[in-house]
């Protein structure tokens, strides 16, 4: 029998969430999802924006007969409430689901954008109606300015946050990282591999070692992999249920090869 995927809870939620996860907007068929779900994975996470919407449609269709053992997010970048709940009706519709166990407010990417979302009319307000109706069970926030996404962390309103992280990039160890350990939110990181900017390269790291890297951070939950190619989201999941272990050597060369390759402007 095969190695499978380890388990975490995913903070505050109490969601019990396979290390690795999907991403969505790269793979177009409900095949593709579903020969990823076949590694074992549970965690699903997609976009209204994604594909003009078409990722949450397949993602619905890949789905059926196997949504009760999943944990399925996804996201709103509407800032209003009236909009926020429309999105929400058309995921739910596209998904083919009666609930989401996390629906995040995507790239909250300025104080702007928070103060509206979380004002009078904003979009939390949609959230919190969803949430006492049964259609969402946790809310999180999304983004790429680490600082401002720290900021929405620290409002304590957040059950999980998703973010850039990888060897490269090493600025949520000083941001949201830590503010996602005091608040118990869970963690979900995003460009592990850099949308796979990476791998490659004579003197490249074996690429689950990337994946192995972002997850050795005890603020870290679980990873997403975008589903570009199927066979090298199987081949790195299995490597994750092989083993999650890394050693400081391999990680202070991680960090080397990544600031070099961040130097040249290559993971921009």
């Amino acid at each position: 029998m095969a190695n499978q995927l380890p388990q975490i809870l995913l903070g505050r939620t109490g969601l019990k969430v396979t290390r690795l996860g999907i991403g969505g907007a790269y793979c177009e068929t409900p095949e593709g999802y579903r020969a990823a779900l076949d590694c074992g994975v549970n965690y699903v996470d997609t976009a209204r924006a994604y594909r003009e919407g078409k990722d949450e449609e397949v993602i619905g269709r890949a789905l059926q007969g196997r949504r009760h053992q999943l944990v399925l997010a996804t996201k709103t970048a509407q800032r209003d409430a009236a909009g926020a709940r429309q999105d929400l009706e058309t995921s739910l519709r596209l998904l083919q689901t009666d609930y989401l166990d996390v629906w995040q407010i995507h790239h909250l990417n300025t104080q702007e954008e928070r103060e509206k979302t979380l004002g009078p009319g904003g979009a939390m307000e949609a959230v919190e109606k969803a949430r006492k109706e049964g259609l969402v069970r946790f809310v999180g926030v999304t983004g790429h300015d680490w600082v401002q996404i720290q900021a929405a962390v620290a409002t304590g309103l957040f059950d999980t946050v998703l973010c850039w992280y990888n060897c490269a990039m090493k600025e949520p160890e000083q941001t949201v990282l830590p503010e996602a350990q005091k608040q118990n939110t869970g963690v979900v990181i995003m460009n592990a591999s850099r949308n796979t900017k990476l791998f490659g390269g004579e003197d490249a790291p074996a690429r689950e070692r990337f994946y192995r890297y972002v997850l050795s951070h005890p603020a870290v939950h679980l990873t997403v992999m975008g589903l570009r190619d199927v066979e090298v989201f199987r081949q790195i999941s299995q490597a994750l249920a092989g083993s999650l272990a890394i050693s400081p050597r391999e990680k202070a060369e991680l960090e080397t090869y990544g600031a070099a390759l961040r130097a040249t402007g290559k993971l921009d």
